[in-house]
C-alpha cells in the first residue's frame, strides 16, 4: 500500500540535505515504535481503578482512575500511576503530594526526576513500552 506524508518545508529541506537518509525506513521504523507505544497503552488500561489520595497542597483528598506502573517503598515510599487519560500521576506518600505530568517525555524531561530517580524513569518507560535512555556527558 502506498501513502504520502507531509512534512513542513523546514523539515523537508533537512531531510534534503541528508541524502544518504532512507526516508522511508525511518518513517516505518517511527511508525512501527508509535504503534506499539498505543498497543501496550491499551494493555495497560485493563485493570484501571479508583485511586484516593490526600494532597496535601490542596488540603484534600483527590481522586482519579488510574492503573498502578511502579512502587518504591525508599528512600521514600510513592506509586506511579497512568491515568485513564493517558497522563502520568507520581504520589509521594511522605509530602502527601501528587505530581502530574501530560506524558512520559514530560516527566523524562524534568529535572528533578530525571536526575533524581533513574530507576523510577527506566521502570516507568518499560511499563509504558517507550524507549529511555540515560544520556551520559562523558
Amino acid at each position: 500500500m502506498r501513502m504520502t506524508v507531509y512534512l513542513p518545508d523546514d523539515l523537508a529541506k533537512m531531510v534534503k540535505e541528508h541524502a544518504d537518509l532512507n526516508v522511508s525506513a525511518v518513517c516505518q521504523e517511527a511508525l512501527r515504535r508509535e504503534l506499539t507505544r498505543r498497543a501496550e497503552l491499551g494493555k495497560l488500561d485493563e485493570g484501571m481503578q479508583r485511586v484516593q489520595v490526600f494532597d496535601d497542597q490542596i488540603g484534600s483528598d483527590v481522586a482519579f482512575v488510574g492503573k498502578e506502573l511502579y512502587y518504591r517503598d525508599h528512600p521514600s515510599e510513592l506509586t506511579v500511576y497512568l491515568t485513564r487519560r493517558h497522563r502520568i500521576a507520581i504520589y509521594n506518600y511522605e509530602q502527601q503530594a501528587l505530581y502530574q505530568f501530560d506524558s512520559f517525555d514530560e516527566l523524562a524531561a524534568d529535572p528533578g526526576w530525571r536526575d533524581g530517580d533513574p530507576v523510577l524513569l527506566t521502570a516507568v518507560a518499560a511499563a509504558l513500552g517507550e524507549e529511555h535512555v540515560i544520556e551520559l556527558d562523558i
